[in-house]
């Protein structure tokens, strides 16, 4: 059939060409149509339950809160784990779902169980809202606003309201989170001795601003022939109609709500705030819709943004310091550089072995044609540009051209020998090596085809890069039946056989001969050479680092600040802007944009207000002077001993993708599982101790759990009973006057405005003041607090983790020229010096787990790929000895790829386990097409010696021509030069160092060995 296919090819040049172009002109158009993302879509069925009742202490979050929700949420289908986080006033629970469950589906199911337990939680609490714990990989643009003139309740204003209505307008926009400044109150501060004067009641104000705020309805009337719509206004419009609120009458005589509170316009009790290189502002975090093309979003935002500039008051600065498509558009242009880089220098191997333009030519053409036409592929599959697509296509660059190459070449040899027979010998060359060519093919793709079968984040990430390599060798090997032979026929003429090797070529066979010759010889030199270049390699494993994933560079990091509980949030900002300063005189920082806290009804759910996120955005690329970790390391050395502060470096997506999928940011997490948190907390401190004393720990960390100040209020049900005061009157009392109630809204416009009931500052300003808390009696008397209630200083949790329904605290860390296999390996040794009781246990998580979880992953495809490996190559040889021969040499051929590593410093990581695993295939592809020409030559009658040295020779130069070419299409990704290029960098080193060994021995130790298998079979039989 593949005869017939490449007859019809020449016979039919013109058919060839046209349907050439017509899938070049499709795979352009599918270029210009497809979608652009930085990475593929990760987003996941994890979905976060977050739930904010303000001023509830985490235990009460805990057991109110979390863990009905927890409980509830137990009996869903396909979920894996359920974890949860309780702090002061605030519950998230995260619910993760087998991967390929249906996001929608599973927020579906979580909206149906959570609207059975919502009714049992607490009163006054927000009501609970979804978010995709992945939707952080889904924040693409994020800005700041600053004004010398308005005020920062205006400012925030304008981000709430002008801008905020505007991008939500933009298509594909799902929500804008603004963080910072003031958010405006109607506020009602209550004066406590002017209620007990009028003898008004904390439920009077709270009945009267609730009774005074209603429009209504009344029917229709009929005028004569006219019906009239009977249309009451009653809700509150301005700051002065909250005046003459009635709460009381005395006699005849009303009791406004002005005599007995200060009614104003204030800011709401802030528990974040943000500052821009030390300059208070507001800054806002863009997410698209989930599923939505990143590209037309941010274009659509950033248009908004230049629009609402013209109607904004001129003191507004908009400034944008977060564009994922930045990202997108210099890792793109990266990739695309890479490939014609890459290009390039495949075509300067073609030209330096053929030296002939015309073949040089064929492949040029070729190269091209086989990357527009995967991009149809692409398209029809739903695989967007990103750098894992496109950097499969650069990796697959240099072999899916393997077969043309292979082909150009041969067929070129044959019309060298018969130029008077260019027909027969275009047939002749295409048709020789087109058994190992189809062979190698079908190896190739057999390796890389289980990559499209890891599950979770990783098969995520990996499937683009897995299916654009497959698919753009099969369009290689499409096109060598077609494309090829055709130009080769058409372009070569018969003047070819006069033509001379390439300078090249002879040099290097001139040495090549000499050496094969010496280990044909003496076989058992190369043999001993091979194991002890071996066991050297093996005993370089051990020092090589380990992580899930290479480090992004995205020209920016994140520098995180965590300090003792119960720290206020001017202090925090105090010292946030101190260790900010010093970060501001790092090498290449541009600017600081600091978040301290969490804002109500933020997404964002790490830290408190004893917490402070820190974005460094890096001066322009191509002024750079220092490595990300360069300026991470200059910061640390100078802030790592900062008074009472806990600080840790994390680039920005990595972050993202970490907190996603594990919960935690970190390569490793050490969490323990008890019931006790005063037992665990100090546990984890010992744990904490062993870990700063290993090596290669860096950015040590242990959440925060205990030494949360309180004062508690326990009541007293005896003493509150003789009042007929229920504790439920004494919450109510409490809540609303210390915590504040928001008891109704104001709506101006398309604005609406929170209405807060509280005590005046001046009666809650101090601690002592706490028990002269006036409470309400049934009846119409006042009791103070501190008669019906024991008030006592404490101090407790300051959050409350839960994972699959059991208490935990963690300690994480970053590794640093250290291995984290070895780390856990040292902390497990020290395990039994905890002496834990029974209920308590330690789990490695973070990276370290989904590191584990890949990895053995990937050892069970290199398994099955070995084994269909063996299969093709059984086929192939038709003997047993050969193919194993070819399976047992793959060890020594990945030899180079761990050295190239150890130079590099490199660790193991997902990227360069692939690495492995595609070198793996390229190694079995040239030794097939070697062997195959030798068993070709021994059916011709050759004997086994004249067979070995002739193949060798022979085929010498396409095993180099696609070695070099698969080793030069990487070498840009290898340089990790721009934007994205740190995923593929350790698989392209992996790839050229395993290239330079593999090389030579497919053509030095591949004959010797088969010349001693082949002899003692010969004596044997």
């Amino acid at each position: 059939m593949l005869q017939k296919l490449i007859e019809y090819s020449l016979n039919n040049k013109l058919i060839v060409v046209i349907l050439v172009l017509i899938l070049s002109f499709l795979g352009i158009s599918s270029l210009y149509n497809s979608s652009a993302e930085f990475l593929p879509d990760l987003s996941s069925p994890i979905v976060s339950i977050i739930t904010e009742k303000p001023g509830l202490a985490p235990q009460e979050v805990e057991n109110l809160i979390s863990r009905p929700i927890e409980n509830n949420m137990q009996s869903l289908p396909n979920v894996l784990n359920i974890r949860s986080q309780s702090t002061s006033g605030l519950s998230v629970v995260t619910v993760t779902f087998k991967w390929g469950t249906d996001y929608y589906f599973a927020r579906q199911l979580i909206t149906q169980n959570l609207s059975e337990v919502t009714g049992k939680l607490p009163d006054g609490i927000t009501p609970p809202y979804l978010s995709n714990a992945a939707s952080r990989l889904g924040e693409v643009v994020q800005y700041y606003l600053q004004s010398d003139s308005l005020s920062m309740m205006d400012l925030r204003e304008i981000a709430d309201y002008d801008m905020r209505l505007r991008l939500q307008n933009v298509p594909g926009v799902m929500r804008i989170n603004n963080t910072g400044g003031e958010v405006r109150q109607y506020q009602i501060l209550l004066d406590s001795d002017r209620m007990r004067y009028y003898n008004v009641s904390l439920e009077d104000v709270r009945e009267s601003v609730r009774s005074g705020n209603s429009d209504f309805a009344g029917g229709v009337i009929k005028d004569g022939p006219v019906e009239l719509t009977l249309r009451g206004l009653g809700r509150l419009r301005s700051i002065k109609d909250l005046y003459y609120l009635t709460v009381s009458l005395q006699g005849s005589v009303p009791v406004y709500l002005k005599d007995v509170a200060i009614i104003q316009e204030g800011p709401e009790f802030r528990r974040g705030v943000v500052y821009i290189n030390g300059k208070e502002g507001i800054s806002s975090m863009v997410s698209k819709q989930y599923g939505s093309d990143t590209q037309p979003v941010i274009t659509g935002i950033m248009k908004a943004l230049d629009e609402l500039k013209e109607f904004l008051p001129s003191s507004v600065t908009i400034e944008t310091f977060f564009n994922q498509s930045d990202l997108i558009n210099v890792s793109m242009l990266n990739l695309r550089d890479a490939l014609i880089i890459g290009g390039l220098s495949v075509l300067i191997v073609v030209m330096l072995f053929l030296t002939n333009l015309r073949s040089t030519f064929i492949i040029a053409v070729t190269i091209p044609i086989s990357v527009i036409i995967t991009f149809i592929f692409m398209k029809v599959f739903h695989i967007t540009l990103n750098v894992m697509s496109l950097g499969g296509l650069a990796v697959g660059l240099g072999i899916m051209i393997d077969a043309a190459i292979v082909d150009t070449e041969n067929i070129f040899r044959w019309l060298k020998l018969h130029p008077d027979k260019k027909y027969w010998a275009t047939l002749k060359g295409a048709l020789e090596v087109r058994k190992p060519v189809a062979y190698s093919t079908a190896i190739i793709i057999s390796v890389f085809a289980p990559l499209m079968f890891l599950t979770g984040f990783e098969g995520k990430l990996f499937l683009p890069f897995a299916f654009t390599i497959i698919v753009s060798m099969l369009v290689g090997f499409i096109l060598s039946l077609t494309l090829t032979p055709m130009l080769c026929f058409t372009l070569f003429s018969e003047k070819i056989s006069m033509r001379r090797d390439s300078f090249l070529s002879a040099k290097i066979e001139k040495l090549y001969a000499p050496l094969l010759e010496k280990t044909l010889k003496k076989p058992v030199y190369i043999i001993v050479t091979l194991v002890l270049l071996l066991g050297s390699t093996i005993a370089l494993v051990p020092g090589l680092g380990s992580e899930l994933l290479p480090a992004f560079d995205e020209n920016a990091t994140l520098l995180k600040i965590w300090l003792p509980p119960g720290t206020s949030l001017d202090e925090a900002s105090n010292i946030t802007s101190k260790i900010t300063t010093i970060a501001g005189k790092a090498p290449d920082v541009k600017n600081i944009i600091s978040s301290i806290g969490r804002q109500q009804g933020s997404e964002c759910t790490e830290g408190g207000i004893g917490y402070s996120e820190n974005y460094l955005e890096f001066v322009d690329r191509k002024e750079r002077t220092k490595s990300v970790d360069e300026i991470q390391n200059w910061i640390r050395e100078r802030t790592n001993n900062f008074p009472g502060a806990v600080i840790t470096f994390q680039t920005p997506l990595n972050d993202r993708i970490e907190e996603s999928i594990s919960g935690s940011s970190g390569q490793l997490a050490v969490k323990l599982f008890g019931p006790d948190y005063d037992i665990l907390s100090q546990k984890a401190l010992q744990i904490k101790e062993i870990m700063a004393k290993m090596p290669g720990v860096i950015d040590l960390f242990y959440e925060p759990t205990a030494g949360l100040p309180f004062v508690n209020i326990v009541v007293d049900r005896q003493l509150a009973g003789r009042y007929g005061i229920s504790p439920q009157a004494i919450a109510d009392a409490v809540e609303v006057c210390f915590e504040g109630e928001i008891i109704s809204s104001v709506t101006q416009g398309v604005k609406e405005f929170d209405v807060l009931i509280r005590l005046q500052e001046r009666f809650r300003d101090e601690k002592e003041k706490i028990g002269s808390l006036l409470i309400d009696a049934p009846d119409g008397s006042k009791v103070k607090l501190q008669e019906v209630a024991r008030i006592f200083e404490d101090s407790g949790p300051l959050l409350i983790k839960r994972e699959n329904l059991q208490r935990r605290v963690q300690i994480t860390c970053n590794i640093s020229g250290g291995n984290i296999n070895d780390v856990v390996a040292d902390i497990k040794q020290h395990i039994h010096e905890l002496n834990l009781d029974e209920g308590y246990s330690v789990v490695f998580g973070g990276n370290y787990a989904r590191q584990s979880e890949i990895t053995g992953q990937l050892f069970t495809i290199v398994g099955i790929s070995l084994l269909v490996v063996f299969v093709l190559l059984l086929a192939a040889f038709k003997s047993t000895w050969q193919a194993l021969l070819l399976i047992f040499t793959i060890p020594m051929a990945l030899m180079g790829g761990v050295w190239a590593m150890f130079i590099t410093g490199e660790t193991f990581n997902v990227s360069s386990l692939i690495g492995f695993v595609a070198h793996f295939g390229l190694t079995v592809q040239k030794g097939v097409i070697l062997i195959e020409y030798i068993n070709d030559l021994k059916a011709e009658g050759y004997e086994i010696n004249d067979a070995i040295r002739q193949a060798g020779r022979t085929r010498m130069r396409p095993v180099l021509m696609t070695a070099l070419a698969a080793s030069f299409s990487v070498l840009p990704l290898a340089l990790g030069v721009g934007a994205g290029a740190e995923v593929q960098q350790p698989m392209a080193i992996v790839l050229i160092g395993g290239l330079l060994v593999s090389t030579p021995l497919v053509l030095l130790a591949i004959p010797s060995l088969f010349k001693i298998f082949s002899n003692r079979l010969t004596e044997k039989n």
